[in-house]
């Protein structure tokens, strides 16, 4: 027997490798993205932009319409809305493992992640947002130094400024700027179910960034640092994350693992960490098997 399982972002990193994992496990899986993309998914269905009006009725009547019993939201984008949405969701039968609203919001934007965590105790980069003067800036964080969007994923608008001009004229709005980690950057991928431990941690080094000093992992290794992985584990115990989570984790000059970013959902390397896959799969089975009118099943033919 097999579900439906109903993935968004198949165009992406995350969503193309959580198509295959389900496909693999003999699942029928209905893609959605923006435009037309090639994926594993069985079926595709185009919908708006994450952040149009339109996206909340078409997600739900897609739901309604192809009675999808999980729903694996891959689009940093969505996830507020579909963690807002998730008693809908999960009223029309299907399951979706994410966090709560308030954790979402503070994940999903990097000034908030900064200073939630910095509160907490949990190491971070030293990181000012633009209501700090430039010239402080340069000279609380040292040169280079970091300047990215609050809100983003991929990489897309992350800078490298190597002098003090170059901070001066920087003139986006919406964006904060974080002393640069020269050292080994990892990939933390974690699995929390129910506010219990962790069913899985998997680490992963970065061997090669997409813009060099920055951005997505090109290449990946597996290789542990439990450090980081601990420091991860904290993070996603003060905010009450749930589901799968992705890190990044940058090692200072010591050794000491500081937290870059989360992305409270799956990450783009989640075929590197099937382990995360894995658990996900596990718990949606373990549910759904539990609870034959929670997720209706459909035979394949």
């Amino acid at each position: 027997m097999s579900y439906r399982i109903l993935v968004t972002g198949v165009g992406g990193p995350a969503g193309r490798s959580a198509a295959r994992y389900f496909k693999s496990k003999g699942h029928t899986v209905i893609g959605t993205d923006i435009r037309e993309v090639a994926s594993d998914a069985d079926e595709f269905i185009s919908v708006p932009p994450a952040l149009e009006p339109g996206y909340t009725a078409s997600l739900l009547q897609i739901i309604r319409d192809r009675r999808p019993a999980l729903l694996v939201p891959t689009v940093t984008e969505e996830l507020l809305t579909v963690a807002r949405l998730r008693g809908e969701i999960e009223g029309l039968g299907c399951m979706v493992s994410i966090s709560s609203p308030s954790a979402v919001e503070v994940a999903n934007d990097k000034l908030q992640t900064a200073r939630f965590m910095l509160e907490r105790g949990v190491c971070v980069p030293i990181t000012r947002g633009l209501e700090t003067p430039r010239h402080d800036v340069a000279r609380d964080l040292g040169l280079p130094l970091i300047a990215k969007p609050c809100f983003g994923r991929g990489g897309r608008g992350v800078a490298v400024h190597t002098t003090l001009d170059d901070v001066l004229r920087e003139d986006r709005k919406g964006i904060l700027f974080q002393e640069f980690i020269p050292g080994d950057e990892f990939d933390i991928n974690l699995f929390v179910a129910d506010g219990a431990r962790p069913r899985a941690a998997v680490s992963l080094r970065k061997t090669e960034l997409k813009e060099g000093l920055v951005g997505n992992a090109v290449a990946v290794v597996r290789e542990t640092n439990q450090e980081a992985v601990d420091l991860c584990l904290r993070a996603a115990s003060l905010l009450g994350l749930e589901g799968p989570l992705d890190f990044d984790v940058r090692l200072r000059k010591d050794g000491t693992p500081a937290l870059l970013e989360i992305n409270a959902r799956l990450g783009g390397n989640s075929l590197h960490s099937v382990e995360v896959l894995d658990s996900l799969h596990g718990c949606f089975i373990e549910r759904a098997e539990g609870r034959q009118e929670f997720a209706p099943r459909h035979s394949k033919a």
